[in-house]
């Protein structure tokens, strides 16, 4: 199986009807892939993000009524989990591959996060190039892409911090290659998403 290893039988798994038994599968099968799939980008995460990362996988929820729309392996400081802490993450979805940056508003540094990028909004809206396939996935159920975010605007960051407000849903965006595109990604490939990412990990990973 060529580049990173991800090939149909893994994502056709997403179309196991049983919560249960589409999260077992899940867990068994695409969580250990993009665990080594992690292992060796998280050197290249830490170089282009400046902080020192470890590959944190996320756990599945055992749900009866909904299964997992996703599986994905988290990137955040040794001494943060990724639910507390700025992180990067790489995702399976049923139809695509992603590479987001998120934080939570439960995170330890919320507040100053939000600060930060109120401050920043109109420096990110001038970024062009690295944004211009950015969507934003708060809430999504893991089934049609979110549209690509208008990144070149102010008003769109400043939504974006307010997301981290106590009350809010967070932060989570990121860029999403087909099924079919991700048999072939390489670990530069996925390097180069995550580049473009880079700023605004930083400026959360650095708020204070």
């Amino acid at each position: 199986m060529a580049g990173l290893g991800l090939g149909p039988q893994d994502f056709a798994l997403f179309g196991i009807r049983d919560p249960d038994g589409r999260t077992a599968a899940l867990e068994a099968t695409i969580g250990p892939k993009l665990q080594l799939i992690g292992t060796p980008l998280v050197g290249g995460l830490s170089r282009v993000t400046g902080a020192q990362l470890e590959p944190q996988p996320a756990r599945l929820p055992h749900r009866r009524t909904s299964a997992p729309g996703e599986v994905l392996v988290a990137f955040c400081e040794p001494e943060h989990t990724w639910l507390k802490a700025p992180h990067l993450a790489l995702a399976v979805s049923r139809e695509h591959l992603h590479a987001r940056v998120g934080a939570r508003p439960g995170a330890d540094n919320a507040a100053a996060m939000r600060t930060a990028l109120l401050r920043e909004a109109a420096n990110l809206a001038r970024k062009g190039k690295p944004f211009r396939k950015l969507r934003p996935y708060t809430g999504w159920d893991g089934e049609e892409l979110p549209e690509v975010a208008p990144t070149q605007s102010s008003a769109f960051w400043e939504e974006l911090a307010a997301e981290l407000e106590p009350s809010g849903a967070g932060i989570d965006v990121g860029v999403a290659w087909t099924a079919e595109e991700a048999r072939s990604l390489a670990l530069g490939d996925l390097l180069g998403a995550y580049r473009d990412l880079a700023p605004l990990f930083k400026l959360l990973v650095n708020a204070a």
